[in-house]
């Protein structure tokens, strides 16, 4: 029975185990962010891009306006989210390739172990074909996030996206090349 407590007192003393707090999506784009990433398609072709964020709470719910500069032109994503106690729904308006904005799709979203997933099924800046679009958002560690994309079509992945997003174009150097 002493050893039995003698251990109890042991443990005790041990530190806990924190938990990380869960990702707040909405309050990290609150603001200005910026992205930088590169989308490979059926594993062969790249294309890189990088965007700036805009984003301001209204009422609870982000409105975020994601600008996107890609080698054929800059096209536009307006988000609109609202985290309700862990679930994330909302809608994502994407510019076509007519360059206007298409009408609003769902998205929903939950929590994942430290990050957050969310989906829809809308086209892809300045596309026009209806796809199956993952976003899986984590945090790196240093103040950025990592956003791996997957990209499907009729159930099939046609492309992933891996996409870096940051508060400054400082951090996301920083991130991009650690130790300079």
């Amino acid at each position: 029975m002493r050893r039995l407590a003698t251990l109890a007192l042991c443990l005790s003393l041990l530190p806990t185990a924190s938990r990380a707090a869960p990702l707040d999506l909405l309050g990290f784009f609150e603001g200005s962010s910026v992205s930088a990433g590169e989308t490979r398609t059926f594993l062969v072709f790249r294309d890189r891009f990088t965007a700036a964020f805009t984003g301001r709470l209204q009422n609870g719910t982000l409105v975020l306006d994601e600008r996107f500069r890609f080698p054929e032109g800059p096209r536009l994503q307006r988000w609109r989210l609202r985290d309700e106690a862990g679930t994330i729904r909302g809608t994502v308006e994407t510019e076509n390739e007519s360059g206007q904005l298409a009408p609003p799709v769902a998205v929903t979203g939950t929590r994942n172990g430290d990050g957050v997933r969310l989906d829809y099924s809308g086209i892809a800046p300045g596309g026009g074909r209806r796809l199956g679009f993952r976003h899986e958002i984590t945090p790196n560690g240093d103040g950025t996030l990592a956003n791996r994309v997957s990209v499907r079509l009729w159930g099939i992945p046609v492309a992933r996206s891996r996409v870096t997003f940051a508060k400054s174009d400082a951090a996301l150097a920083a991130h991009d090349n650690p130790g300079r």
